[in-house]
């Protein structure tokens, strides 16, 4: 699978949800997701690939579900966009502990904010998701898709960047940099 993402730094988060309130939105709600990145020595993070574990929580329901994800190295080097790898898995403790037995450590965990909105554009499934941290003062974008079909990702990009500018946001505004960064260099200061 790979995942077509675009993330941008918000410079008015209120003004960017209605913005996207405006458009014709099919669900919306609130999920907390608690992500944990296990690495062995450093390989994964080396090879620009990230493993990891979620849980994503539904906060109107309470549910809760967990999934075990692999992203391999970046496809595309401007949104550092990945081929990803995921699953859902039922028992989140037992699964950490396989990760553990064979041999990962856990490099980082946060807890990610999220307000969902998923719409149909121009013939895609989109997700937009308005992204807080506690650990960061600022707060972000992300629009995305997914394809089985490499030859598809360009034309779906020219779809996000479409998008991105109806809601009133600029190329200058996205970010390649990830959240484990720069959340470890919030936690460093």
């Amino acid at each position: 699978m790979f995942e077509v993402e675009l993330t941008a730094r918000l410079k008015n988060y209120t003004e960017t949800r209605a913005q996207i309130l405006a458009l014709p939105i099919e669900s919306h709600f609130k999920l907390d997701y608690d992500d944990r990145y296990y690495d062995i020595n450093g390989t994964l993070t080396q090879g620009d690939q990230e493993f990891r574990l979620r849980t994503k929580t539904n906060l109107d329901s309470g549910e809760a579900k967990h999934y075990l994800t692999f992203k391999d190295k970046a496809f595309e080097q401007v949104t550092r966009s990945k081929p990803e790898y995921e699953t859902l898995v039922s028992d989140h403790y037992n699964t950490e502990q396989i990760l553990f037995k064979l041999g990962y450590q856990k490099s980082a965990q946060y807890t990610k904010h999220c307000e969902i909105f998923n719409l149909k554009y121009h013939n895609a499934s989109i997700e937009i998701a308005l992204v807080q941290f506690d650990e960061l003062a600022d707060a972000f974008i992300e629009i995305e898709t997914n394809t089985l079909d490499k030859a598809e990702t360009d034309a779906l990009f020219e779809k996000l960047y479409k998008l991105l500018e109806e809601i009133g946001l600029s190329k200058d505004q996205l970010t390649k940099e990830f959240y484990i960064d720069m959340i470890k260099a919030a936690q460093s200061e």
